[in-house]
């Protein structure tokens, strides 16, 4: 799948919800798996509680047994549907770092021609100075 495609397929997933404590779909994200599968994901934030698309998209690879991220987008839609690609938050470039390793390779979509590394959005990810 070219970048583009993968970044439509997450823009297909939004369905944003609002409710009165949330907010529902509003970020889509699709993975493809070091066994090229796919997985899919959408945001959830409710009162204080939130998971990205991307944790979601992660989770469910997870939950098929697979733990290194190839490639992966997270995309807005604005109310005009107006497509957005969104880099994933510190805590979701963490989280990806912390499923394995290996995850540091991954590409991350940024543009529709342009990709980099979590490496490269988690610096100095290995870094450590002892201070005293």
């Amino acid at each position: 799948m070219t970048d583009e495609e993968l970044i439509r397929k997450a823009a297909s997933l939004i369905n944003a919800k609002k409710t009165k404590d949330g907010l529902f779909a509003d970020v889509g994200c699709v993975l493809i798996s070091s066994s090229n599968q796919i997985y899919q994901g959408v945001s959830v934030d409710i009162g204080s509680n939130a998971l990205c698309a991307e944790q979601n998209a992660v989770a469910a690879m997870i939950t098929k047994g697979e733990f290194i991220v190839k490639k992966i987008v997270a995309v807005w839609k604005d109310e005009r549907g107006n497509i957005y690609v969104v880099a994933p938050c510190g805590n979701c470039r963490q989280f990806m770092k912390e499923t394995d390793l290996e995850n540091l390779e991954a590409e991350v979509i940024l543009a529709k021609n342009k990709t980099v590394k979590l490496k490269e959005l988690l610096p100095y990810n290995d870094w450590w100075q002892k201070v005293i």
